[in-house]
C-alpha cells in the first residue's frame, strides 16, 4: 500500500510538472509589443499583420500607450507591419519571433527611425532602417531646396538613391549571414551576379541555408538573370481550378507571363487590358499569371472576384516562388513575353494604359 501511494504521488508530481512546463511553453511562445507614443492621438487604431496579410492583433492607443500580442506560428523570425490609416497612414516594420518587444517613439519617427528593444533580429534590421531614414531626410531636404526645379530635383534624388543603394548593398554583403540581410536582399537581388550569390550562399550557416530566403538564393545562383534572346525558364504550380499547370504545357503559342499580386495597384489596373488581349488574341497567345500572394484564400477570392479566365498560378511561397526567383523579379506587375519556340522576346516592369497592347502588337498578326 505504501509503495502504491508513493507511485501515485510520483505520477501526480510528474503530471503537474508536465502541466506547468506546458503552461510555461505556451506563455513564452507569444509575441508582445509595448509602445509609448507621442503625437499619436488616443483612440488611434493600430493593426499588426504578418506577410500573409492576416491580422495578428489590433489595439487602440490609450493614454499614449499601445499594447499588442499574438502567436507567430513560424519557427523563424517573421516580418510584421504595424500600421494605422486613421487619422493618417503611418507604419513601421518589425522583424521578430515570439518575444517581448518595446519601443518609445514620436509620430515623426515612423517608419524608419524607431529604436526597438527585445529582438536581436530587429537590431540587425535597424541597421538597414537607418539608411532608409537618411534617405527620407535627404529627400525632404532636397524637395525644399529644389521645389522650383522639378528636373533638377529628380536628378538630385536619383543621385541620393544610387549612393544609398550602394551603401545598402555593401551592408547586405557584410551581414549576409543574418535574417535581416537575407530579407533586405529580396529588393536588391538584381544587383548581384549568379557567381557572387553562389559565393555568398556558401558563407551562410546551416540554419539560414534552410530558410525560404536561403533556398531561394541558392536557386537564383543556379539560374542567370534571363535577358531578351535567352531561353525561357519553366515553372509549375496549381491554377485557380486546382489543377497542376506548367508554362511548358503551352504549345505553339506566344506566352505572356504576368507576375501579379491582389494587393498591387498596378496589377489590378492591368487586368482590363489583359482581358481584352485574351479575347482578341486567344488563338495566338496564352496569358499565364503568377501570384506572389502567400494566402491562398485571398488569392482565390481575387481570381473569382475579377473573373480571370486564363491560368493564374499560385504556390503560396510569395516572393520566393520558383518562377519569381528564376526570373529575378522584383516587384509587381512584371511581364515576360515568350515566343512559341520558348525564347524571351520582351521583359518589362510596371503598367500604363496601352503598354501591353503596344508591346504585343509587334508580334501579333
Amino acid at each position: 500500500m505504501k509503495n502504491n501511494l508513493t507511485l501515485i504521488l510520483i505520477l501526480l508530481f510528474a503530471l503537474n510538472a508536465c502541466k506547468n512546463n506546458t503552461e510555461f511553453k505556451n506563455e513564452v511562445a507569444l509575441f508582445t509589443l509595448e509602445a509609448s507614443l507621442t503625437n499619436v492621438p488616443d483612440s488611434t487604431l493600430f493593426y499588426l499583420k504578418p506577410i500573409s496579410n492576416i491580422t495578428l492583433d489590433s489595439a487602440y492607443v490609450v493614454n499614449g500607450h499601445l499594447s499588442m500580442k499574438g502567436q507567430l506560428k513560424s519557427q523563424r523570425p517573421e516580418l510584421l507591419t504595424l500600421f494605422t490609416s486613421s487619422p493618417e497612414f503611418i507604419y513601421t516594420q518589425l522583424f521578430v519571433e515570439n518575444e517581448n518587444v518595446t519601443f518609445v517613439a514620436d509620430k515623426k519617427d515612423f517608419p524608419w527611425n524607431i529604436d526597438m528593444s527585445g529582438s536581436i533580429y530587429q537590431d540587425d534590421t535597424e541597421k538597414f532602417n537607418q539608411i532608409m531614414y537618411q534617405k527620407q531626410k535627404l529627400e525632404n531636404e532636397l524637395a525644399a531646396m529644389y521645389s522650383s526645379d522639378e528636373k533638377l530635383l529628380s536628378k538630385k534624388v536619383s543621385e541620393v538613391k544610387d549612393s544609398l543603394d550602394g551603401i545598402t548593398i555593401e551592408l547586405i554583403k557584410e551581414n549576409f549571414n543574418s535574417y535581416a540581410a537575407l530579407r533586405k536582399f529580396l529588393h536588391y537581388k538584381t544587383k548581384f551576379s549568379s557567381e557572387e550569390l553562389s559565393h555568398l550562399y556558401d558563407k551562410l550557416d546551416d540554419e539560414l541555408k534552410q530558410t525560404k530566403e536561403g533556398i531561394a538564393i541558392k536557386l537564383q545562383s543556379e539560374f542567370s538573370n534571363p535577358k531578351v534572346g535567352d531561353k525561357y525558364y519553366d515553372y509549375k504550380a496549381i491554377n485557380q481550378h486546382g489543377d497542376n499547370f506548367a508554362i511548358s504545357d503551352v504549345k505553339n503559342k506566344y506566352i505572356l507571363l504576368h507576375f501579379s499580386s491582389f494587393a498591387c495597384y498596378g496589377s489590378q489596373l492591368s487586368l482590363p487590358e489583359l482581358k481584352s488581349i485574351y479575347e482578341d488574341y486567344t488563338d495566338d497567345i496564352e496569358i499565364v499569371s503568377i501570384s506572389t500572394d502567400v494566402n491562398e484564400e485571398l488569392w482565390h477570392n481575387h481570381v473569382v472576384r475579377d473573373s480571370i479566365p486564363w491560368h493564374y498560378l499560385w504556390d503560396g511561397k510569395g516572393d520566393y516562388n520558383e518562377a519569381y526567383v528564376k526570373y529575378w523579379e522584383v516587384g509587381t506587375p512584371n511581364f515576360v513575353l515568350i515566343s512559341p519556340d520558348k525564347i524571351i522576346l520582351e521583359r518589362w516592369f510596371g503598367y500604363a494604359k496601352g503598354m501591353i497592347d503596344e508591346k504585343l502588337s509587334k508580334y501579333m498578326n
